[in-house]
C-alpha cells in the first residue's frame, strides 16, 4: 500500500509537472507571439522612418546641388569678368564707360551734374562725361571714397545737382548687365557649351 501510494504521489507530482510544463510552454508561446508582434510593429516604425528620411534627403540632395553649381557657376563668370575688367587699359576703360553713359544721354541732357569717379582721374572723368553726354553742364568731379570706391568699381557716377536723377557708368554695374542678359552665352565663354545648369 505505502509502495501504491508512492506511486500515486509521484504519477500526481509528474501530472502536475506535465501541467506546470504545458501553461510554461504556452506563456512562453505567447509571450514570444507579443514580443514577436512588437518587433514587427517597431521594424515598421523604423522602416517608415527610413523611407521617409531616405524620400527626403533625396528631394532635398538635388535641390542643395543645384544651388552649390549654380553659385559656383555665377562666381566663375563674376570672377572671369572682374579679371578681363582689371586687366583693361585707361583707354579701354574710358570707351567703356563712355558708351554705358551715351546710353543716358537724353535722361541728361541739358542738366548740371555732379560727377563721381573711381579707378581713373578727375580729368578723365570729366572728359569721358563731355564727350558721352555733349549737352550735359558737369558742375564738380569728386573721388569716390574708398568703400563707395570698392562697392562701384572703375567707372563714373552721374547724379543731376538737384539729386532727381542719377546713373551709374561703372564696372560692377556692367558686369550685373552682362550677367543678367548674357549669362548662358559668358557660361558657354567659359566652361564650355557641355555645361548646363
Amino acid at each position: 500500500m505505502e509502495s501504491q501510494i508512492l506511486e500515486d504521489a509521484k504519477n500526481k507530482a509528474r501530472r502536475l509537472l506535465e501541467a506546470a510544463d504545458k501553461e510554461c510552454h504556452a506563456v512562453r508561446a505567447e509571450w514570444q507571439s507579443t514580443l514577436q508582434k512588437e518587433a514587427d510593429r517597431l521594424d515598421a516604425i523604423r522602416d517608415g522612418r527610413l523611407a521617409a528620411l531616405r524620400e527626403e534627403l533625396a528631394s532635398s540632395l538635388p535641390l542643395e546641388y543645384l544651388r552649390a553649381k549654380l553659385l559656383f557657376i555665377q562666381e566663375a563668370v563674376a570672377g572671369a569678368l572682374r579679371d578681363l575688367f582689371e586687366g583693361l587699359s585707361s583707354a579701354e576703360l574710358s570707351r567703356i564707360v563712355g558708351q554705358m553713359l551715351a546710353r543716358a544721354a537724353e535722361a541728361f541732357k541739358g542738366t548740371r551734374v555732379a560727377v563721381s569717379f573711381a579707378g581713373m582721374g578727375a580729368e578723365a572723368a570729366r572728359r569721358i562725361v563731355q564727350e558721352s553726354i555733349p549737352a550735359v553742364i558737369v558742375e564738380n568731379v569728386t573721388a569716390l571714397a574708398e568703400e563707395a570706391a570698392a562697392q562701384s568699381g572703375k567707372g563714373v557716377i552721374l547724379e543731376t545737382v538737384d539729386g532727381s536723377r542719377r546713373y551709374r557708368g561703372t564696372l560692377n554695374e556692367l558686369t550685373g548687365i552682362l550677367l543678367e542678359e548674357y549669362r548662358e552665352e559668358l557660361l558657354n565663354a567659359l566652361l564650355g557649351s557641355d555645361v548646363r545648369i
